[in-house]
This record gives structure tokens, C-alpha cells and sequence, in this order.
């Protein structure tokens, strides 16, 4: 299990700036648990990668956001999780990322609060390609470094449990698997060292979108999320006195590189949609009753096919 949340936070620290995400993801002593919350505290733009440990019992202000990358199991978990934000008066916003699979879960959980419809925050599609960009890199990078640590680990224990009951142990590889296995390790090495660079270069410069440039603007693909962050340059730069008119070649801001607030997003772009629980129940409903036919299916199959074995085996005898 911790290796799967080791894993799944390297994926997540990849999409965005590295060095402003904190891990709480391991059961951790008061201590680091502190110092984890002391970092995320005095960085304005953290992201604090956490289990349900932080769900309950911490109280930082001005936290703005939450998201749910695995749907809770249950209602007072998600309660618990979006009580980290909008505190004393203040305002927020709660993200649920939901998949496919748990759409049968987000039903249930909206019934829990009789809630028949949502806001769907706006995804901006133009970023998608970046965000796989760097999320294929990490998934390279996590698959290699858990190859290595499994191998290193199983070595580990063999050695561990040869030397506990004194047994010798022998190394019977030949000369030539040896030199194969370590032009093997110095590729994987080398391998790993520029995925990583590679990895570090997209991490250094902010997500952009995929129809904008450094040089002009694309009228395709314009959101009005995207429109609104250019007006807010245009009237930002139009408030500082700012001569647009100036011959002098100026830096092009990229739109959708600056700080945009989830909860101003959701405002200004979010989408009303409602949803009917009682379909989305009979459907989960119907969902289960297949595969339940289809488990039962598959057993009847295997208890058929170990009869009809053991009938040979009688006949044979």
C-alpha cells in the first residue's frame, strides 16, 4: 500500500512545480506531520499531497481549495476533507476528480446530501497535452525506480535470510551475463538520468496552452475562462499606464500562465449540471446484477470443467 501511494504521488508532484508540492502520504510522526504543515504554510502557492491523515483535525487558514483525487467512501469523508477549506467566514471550493468507475459513487454520495445537480468545473483542454507530457515522463521514471527497488529488495532479503540460517551463498552467473547485466544497468541508468532531466526542464516553466503562443495569440480554442484571464491582463496593463503602442519588442505574456483562484474559475466558467440519482442508482443497480450473473456464470463454468476432469481421471483409473 505505501508503495502505491509513493507512486502515486510522484505522478501527481509531476504535473505540477515539484519543489511547492509537501508528502503527508505515509503515517507520519508528530514531528514531520509539523514540519509538513510548517512548509506548506509558509509557501503561498503549495500543494500539500496528503491521505485522510490531514482530513481531520487541522485547522490552516487560508486554505482555498480541495481536491478529491480518489472519491472518499463515504459522506462524513468527504465532509471531513472539505472542512479544510472555507474557515472562519471565509470562502472556497471543493474539486472531486470523478471517473468513469465512480460515477455509481459520486451518485451515491449526492443522494447522502440530497444533492440533484452540480457545478462541473471548467477543464481547459488546450493544457491536456503538457499535463500528459509530464505525467507520461513521471510514469516512465516511477516504473524504472520501482523495478530497480524491487530487485534491490528481493536481493536484500535473500541475503538477509541465506546469512540468518548460515548458508553461502553463490554467485552463478557467468563472465559474459555479468558484463551484460551491467551494460543492461548502465543503459537503464543513463535512461533514467534524462527522463529525469527531461522531466525537470517541463517542470521549470509554467503549464501552457496548447493554442497560444510566445509570439501572437491563436483565436482557436479561446474559452471563456481564458477570455476572461485576457481581459484581465489587457485592463491590468491599461491600469498601470502601460503604452501598448511602444515600438519597443516587449515580452508576450502567455495567457493562462498567471495565478487564476479555482473558485474564481468555478464562478465565472463553471457549469450548472443536474443529475437524476434515482437513474444513476438503477443503473449501478443493473451494473451489479451483471456482474454478479457473470461471476456466477464463471463459476458454474469451472465447477463444470473440474467435473468433467474428474470423470476422465475416474475413467482412466
Amino acid at each position: 500500500m505505501a508503495e502505491i501511494l509513493s507512486s502515486m504521488f510522484f505522478n501527481i508532484t509531476a504535473i505540477f512545480m515539484a519543489e511547492n508540492c509537501v508528502s503527508s502520504h505515509q503515517p507520519p510522526s508528530p514531528l514531520c506531520l509539523m514540519q509538513a504543515i510548517d512548509r506548506f504554510r509558509s509557501n503561498e502557492h503549495a500543494i500539500l499531497v496528503a491521505t485522510d491523515v490531514a482530513a481531520r483535525g487541522l485547522d490552516i487558514p487560508g486554505v482555498r481549495t480541495v481536491v478529491h483525487y480518489q472519491l472518499p467512501h463515504s459522506a462524513e469523508v468527504y465532509v471531513h476533507r472539505s472542512g479544510r477549506t472555507a474557515r472562519a467566514c471565509t470562502d472556497g471550493c471543493s474539486i472531486a476528480l470523478i471517473s468513469s468507475n465512480d460515477t455509481s459513487k459520486f451518485a451515491s454520495l449526492c443522494k447522502s446530501f440530497s444533492k440533484e445537480s452540480f457545478q462541473r468545473f471548467p477543464l481547459e483542454e488546450s493544457y491536456m497535452s503538457e499535463v500528459m507530457g509530464r505525467l507520461s515522463l513521471a510514469r516512465q521514471i516511477d516504473k524504472i525506480t520501482r523495478k530497480d527497488s524491487q530487485e534491490k529488495a528481493k536481493k536484500t532479503w535473500f541475503e538477509q535470510n541465506a546469512e540468518s540460517i548460515e548458508l553461502m551463498v553463490e554467485n552463478d552467473d557467468s563472465e559474459e551475463e555479468r558484463v551484460n547485466n551491467h551494460k543492461q544497468k548502465r543503459v537503464t541508468s543513463m535512461q533514467l538520468k534524462n527522463l529525469q532531466q527531461e522531466l525537470n526542464t517541463q517542470l521549470s516553466r509554467p503549464l501552457q496552452p496548447k493554442s497560444f503562443s510566445h509570439r501572437y495569440l491563436a483565436g482557436a480554442g479561446i474559452s471563456p475562462l481564458l477570455q476572461h484571464q485576457f481581459e484581465e491582463l489587457t485592463r491590468q496593463k491599461l491600469d498601470h499606464g502601460v503604452n501598448l503602442g511602444d515600438n519597443k519588442r516587449r515580452k508576450m505574456v502567455v495567457i493562462g500562465q498567471d495565478c487564476v483562484e479555482p473558485l474564481q474559475a468555478l464562478r465565472s466558467s463553471g457549469q450548472e449540471v443536474r443529475m437524476d440519482v434515482k437513474e444513476m442508482t438503477e443503473k449501478r443497480r443493473d451494473i451489479e446484477s451483471l456482474r454478479r450473473k457473470r461471476k456466477e456464470e464463471k463459476k458454474r463454468l469451472h465447477d463444470q470443467r473440474r467435473k468433467q476432469k474428474k470423470r476422465l481421471k475416474e475413467v482412466d483409473e
